[in-house]
């Protein structure tokens, strides 16, 4: 009878890593548990640590191998998994809009054949949810959200569509996205926003933090186009 992994689990990444488990099901608890690590991990003074990386179910933990190595890191890791974090994620809410319109939806005919709502109660719904930034992926800018309703959960397509263009809203599963690049894509487009999650002018480029909270407000074609031409 095969072990069943016991978590949190520290596992060593090559001589430059070390990847601390917190499950292997990605859900709200699990989630919660890599944000107050990674952020009791980011305030303390590790010594050599360079980078955290925060995912679904883990946190990717770099550091310089001149300054520190694997033991010595997973003896400070281990003290914050022991440690009980309170009010220790500093998250924003962001109230991004989108516009619906046909135009700039050019998926949502086919959403709705396939899950048998209108494409306003796709909207509707779409609009209604309250997402959660889980992970950074893919691509630049790719902020992975997790929220989309279960009324319009649907997998993503068999085929790519290529030259996708940046800020397009997109749904598949649980998850939402707004791209960054042109780029190809699976996802189901319903929409479009004028906000930029990737701004390479900033010095955080990345405007997401991993935890905060989203939600999409609507906003009509002409406002679109002319917020569009203001930028």
């Amino acid at each position: 009878m095969q072990q069943q992994q016991a978590y949190p689990n520290l596992r060593p990444i090559a001589d430059t890593g070390v990847l601390v488990e917190f499950g292997n099901v990605a859900n709200d608890e699990v989630h919660q548990l890599v944000l107050d690590f990674d952020s009791a991990v980011r305030k303390a003074n590790v010594n050599g640590l360079i980078e955290c990386v925060p995912t679904s179910t883990c946190v990717l933990v770099s550091y310089d191998p001149l300054q520190t190595d694997c033991d010595r890191v997973c003896e400070q890791l281990e003290q914050f998994l022991s440690a009980e974090h309170v009010d220790t994620v500093d998250s924003t809410h962001w109230d991004i809009p989108v516009c619906y319109a046909e135009s700039m939806a050019p998926d949502l005919d086919q959403l709705s054949d396939r899950l048998g709502l209108s494409a306003h109660d796709i909207v509707e719904h779409h609009s209604a949810g309250r997402y959660k930034i889980i992970m950074y992926g893919f691509a630049p800018g790719y902020a992975y959200m997790g929220g989309v309703p279960e009324q319009i959960r649907t997998p993503r397509k068999t085929a790519p569509v290529m030259n996708v263009p940046p800020q397009t809203v997109m749904i598949a599963g649980p998850q939402c996205l707004i791209t960054t690049l042109p780029m190809p894509t699976g996802w189901w487009r319903i929409g479009m926003t004028t906000f930029k999650p990737l701004q390479m002018d900033k010095n955080n480029p990345f405007i997401f933090n991993v935890g905060d909270s989203v939600e999409f407000v609507p906003m009509n074609e002409t406002d679109f186009l002319k917020q569009t031409r203001q930028h």
